[in-house]
């Protein structure tokens, strides 16, 4: 199928007719925000065999790439508005391939509120995917990894290792869910910044020890971890228990959670719990930032005994 037949027949519906896609007649879109709002941009990248197999199917692969990137936007507090596509196609990619492929674009779409407003198509042995996400937030209020402070404690949403076991390594739907259709929390980030509750956040993306760490050198800060304080879930403790090869060090490094890691301070405890509720969703503090005693700016893991764990993988390398 010609490029500008994938567009009219299977994009063009994904726009919504908005204004700001022209009917996906150019290469550009055309984005009007208010005065005190700032435009927030992210992009990622879906590379075959590294970031998924083509068994996985069109509607998770879809699904997965849309999702993982607005899960960018939360980190910020931002509002999605938009996206822009990078779609490649080889002999595999028929009909029912670009079909499954916007219809998980589409379930995405609706339950955040955006929609499509432009992008590209080539051919590639591989398949690769990308998405070119936009979103708003009000001027001078976006939450960044460099903002945290000394005495401020550490929390985190959801729980840690689902995607992680439910990539290769259990049959459970609910980790296997977990992997392929992570929640974006949108509106945890937004009430972070709506409330004043946090300036510094990261979606937990190449594991929560790796990207913590990221906080830790933006902010030039370290971090006290109580590793009996992160949070697992039942299906994760279950399959804990009866595979003694991985442990909840696997499950903390390796990634794909996308799960929002916030700082606040210690005086907002009691406001994050109320939001906790407020959203249906758990929230726990697993640990503090600190002075730093050098210019290595990292992590102290601790167990249940207040003893030092070492640290052999923080998470995913690029």
């Amino acid at each position: 199928m010609k490029e500008f037949q994938l567009i009219e027949k299977f994009f063009k519906p994904l726009t919504n007719s908005n204004k700001a896609a022209q009917g996906l007649i150019d290469d550009v879109a055309k984005i009007s925000l208010k005065k005190n709002e700032e435009l927030v941009l992210s992009k990622d990248l879906f590379i075959e065999d590294v970031h998924f197999l083509a068994k996985d199917g069109a509607f998770k692969i879809a699904s997965k790439l849309l999702r993982t990137n607005i899960s960018d936007l939360a980190a910020t507090g931002a509002t999605p508005l938009y996206y822009m596509l990078g779609f490649s196609k080889n002999d595999s990619v028929d009909e029912k391939f670009v079909k499954e492929f916007c219809r998980g674009l589409k379930s995405v779409q609706d339950e955040f509120g955006l929609c499509l407003i432009g992008g590209d198509t080539v051919k590639s042995e591989k398949l690769i995917f990308s998405v070119t996400v936009f979103g708003s937030v009000k001027k001078n209020k976006i939450m960044s990894r460099n903002n945290a402070k000394i005495g401020d404690l550490i929390f985190v949403s959801g729980t840690i290792g689902d995607a992680f076991l439910g990539l290769n390594k259990s049959e459970n739907i609910f980790l296997k869910n977990r992997h392929f259709f992570p929640t974006a929390r949108i509106e945890l980030g937004k009430k972070l910044l709506e409330k004043n509750l946090s300036k510094c956040a990261i979606d937990v993306s190449d594991g929560l020890l790796s990207d913590l760490r990221h906080i830790c050198e933006a902010s030039k800060i370290t971090a006290e971890i109580n590793l009996n304080q992160i949070p697992i879930s039942a299906s994760a403790q279950k399959f804990l228990a009866k595979n003694s090869a991985i442990t909840i060090l696997d499950l903390i490094s390796g990634g794909d959670d996308y799960e929002l890691i916030f700082s606040s301070n210690p005086k907002n405890r009691k406001k994050i719990l109320q939001l906790s509720k407020d959203l249906n969703l758990d929230i726990s503090c697993i640990g503090e930032f600190k002075k730093p005693k050098s210019k290595k700016f990292s992590i102290t893991l601790f167990d249940e005994k207040n003893q030092k764990i070492k640290i052999k993988k923080f998470g995913y390398e690029h």
